[in-house]
């Protein structure tokens, strides 16, 4: 008996390797006997409307993209109230998230997983009334992933990304903001802010793999302070590099609920797309609200 897929893609992601990679996903899964429905996403909100509009009656749906597009994938299924396995076949500039679930760069090899692998469930974000797949951020380099031209990340890749973050240096600025997570308060002047359940932090730093689990109900709060000098801006990246971190420096902590809240609306990043600007932003985890095959 036949099965179902919708395969939703992102021609324009990375450098036009998802467009590449739909013939071999169709493929594959044509000859694994589903009944493949195929849409291309052209404009942002596409990936949204086309898993609730088509995933209903799915044995399985495919995404095909960068960060941004399965976060639109994500949604879609939650909106719609779906429990679909999704299967990732990762085809962005960066791909945190694919890195966090060691996924293969090739899309055979990731057709291998979907089509061998057992559906897993993950924890989700909310951030206010909207979700996120891996990290809600703000500070220092957080705009970078949305910022730049996406004509430049076909070019240059991930290199763009550390280009544009090198432009970035000069108009850092620390913020003033006040957190809480599951009760404990941690507030001042800080460069960088994130909530994430990720390994990979927009490819510039790493999590230990022990300190972050995808089901566990908790995401991982980084604070970075901002450093009063060069002394403490030393000690900040040992920190970062080490994953050691002392409170007076960078905060770390596993919580269920986070509050930030600044006196200021800042701009904030979920999965490397626009997060908008905010004064107050109420997180908390969707505790296994998806379920992904990796």
């Amino acid at each position: 008996m036949s099965k179902r897929a919708l395969v939703i893609v992102n021609p324009r992601a990375g450098t036009k390797k998802a467009k590449k990679d739909m013939f071999e996903i169709i493929d594959r899964l044509s000859q694994n006997n589903y009944i493949v429905l195929a849409q291309t996403t052209t404009k942002p909100g596409d990936g949204i409307a086309f898993a609730k509009e088509y995933g209903a009656d799915q044995d399985l749906i495919v995404c095909c993209g960068g960060d941004g597009t399965l976060n639109e994938v994500i949604n879609g299924i939650l909106a719609a109230g779906l429990k679909t396995p999704l299967g990732y076949v990762p085809a962005g500039t960066t791909n945190d998230f694919a890195r966090t679930l060691q996924l293969p760069k090739k899309a055979d090899k990731c057709m291998n997983r979907i089509l061998s692998g057992f559906p897993r469930f993950c924890d989700i974000g909310s951030f206010n009334d909207r979700n996120f797949t891996y990290i809600a951020s703000l500070g220092a380099f957080t705009k970078v992933s949305y910022s730049t031209p996406q004509r430049i990340k076909n070019i240059l890749g991930h290199s763009a990304y550390l280009l544009e973050g090198v432009k970035e240096i000069g108009n850092i600025s620390p913020f003033e903001a006040e957190v809480t997570a599951d009760g404990a308060s941690f507030s001042g002047e800080f460069l960088f802010g994130s909530v994430s359940n990720s390994t990979s932090i927009g490819g510039l730093y790493k999590l230990n793999h022990l300190d972050v689990r995808l089901d566990d109900g908790e995401f991982e709060l980084m604070l970075v302070r901002n450093p009063k000098n060069v002394a403490e801006l030393n000690r900040i990246i040992q920190q970062l590099v080490r994953g050691k971190y002392d409170p007076r420096y960078v905060v770390f902590a596993h919580a269920k609920d986070i509050t930030f809240r600044t006196a200021k609306p800042l701009s904030w990043t979920l999965d490397g797309e626009s997060g908008g600007l905010c004064t107050e932003v109420q997180i908390s985890v969707l505790h296994n609200a998806i379920s992904l095959i990796i």
